[in-house]
């Protein structure tokens, strides 16, 4: 009987290790969040119900579920059904989840509200206080797990995520490492 709980034990503590390396972010668990102001900015609560991969999630606003875009980045895809995955994509995926599912969150539009697939395109914020708050986008960039992409014309805050990108691609966080193995499929922006 005691053999027995040891093991459990063992296994309980193994699979909540795995777990945790699961959800840190590339680079030994180095997490560099994206923090910015957000006095003046006009954002909308939701929370998250579900997260389709890194960069897409589904959020309940005023009692209904909308699919979320995330604007100015790209996540390596970790299920998309005409695509290879890439390398990160499950990580980025676990990542966000993680991060956002079943928490509260800020959304802010730009230019154009919906893709052509009817997804909502949204700047998302976290840790909202005193004025300040984190610029998810800013960090899934900044840490590795994404790239800037653009599409005009939302592209309000392409110079800090473009920053943030250069910062994570001289470090060689995340994605940089073998971005060919990320992105085996589309080109990347400078």
């Amino acid at each position: 009987m005691k053999q027995r709980i040891g093991w459990m034990i063992v296994v309980l503590l193994g699979v909540w290790l795995l777990a945790a390396c699961a959800a840190a972010p590339p680079d030994n668990g180095q997490e560099v969040k994206a923090v910015v102001e957000i006095k003046g900015k006009k954002l909308q609560k939701a929370t998250v119900t579900r997260v389709v991969d890194g960069d897409t999630i589904v959020a309940k606003v005023r009692g209904k579920d909308y699919k979320v875009r995330l604007i100015l980045v790209d996540t390596p895809e970790s299920k998309a059904p005409n695509r290879p995955k890439g390398y990160l994509g499950e990580e980025a995926k676990e990542y966000t989840t993680q991060r956002l599912e079943g928490k509260e969150i800020w959304l802010e539009k730009d230019v154009q509200p919906n893709d052509r697939y009817g997804r909502w395109l949204r700047y998302v914020y976290v840790d909202v206080n005193d004025g300040k708050g984190e610029f998810f986008n800013g960090t899934l960039v900044r840490s590795g797990l994404a790239r800037l992409a653009t599409f005009p014309p939302n592209v309000k805050y392409v110079d800090a995520i473009r920053e943030w990108q250069t910062e994570a691609r001289e470090a060689g966080r995340g994605v940089w490492k073998n971005m060919k193995e990320a992105f085996p499929d589309r080109e990347i922006e400078k």
